[in-house]
């Protein structure tokens, strides 16, 4: 496995957590754990970004 297959990994990693708090945030009736997940939610969408900035980089240096 190479640094590519592995960030691909994570990247699914953070998209299968954030279907997980998405799914919750939208269940929950508490104000507070409904905000909670939904930051969470976000929280993923970064990482994804963050893992696919580094993607790209990786690869315009190959």
């Amino acid at each position: 496995m190479d640094w590519l297959d592995f960030i691909e990994i994570m990247v699914l990693d953070e998209k299968a957590a954030k279907a997980k708090y998405t799914q919750v945030s939208n269940i929950a009736t508490d104000p507070k754990i409904k905000e909670l997940f939904k930051k969470l939610a976000y929280e993923e969408d970064v990482h994804m970004a963050v893992l696919q900035k580094f993607k790209k980089d990786i690869q315009k240096a190959a």
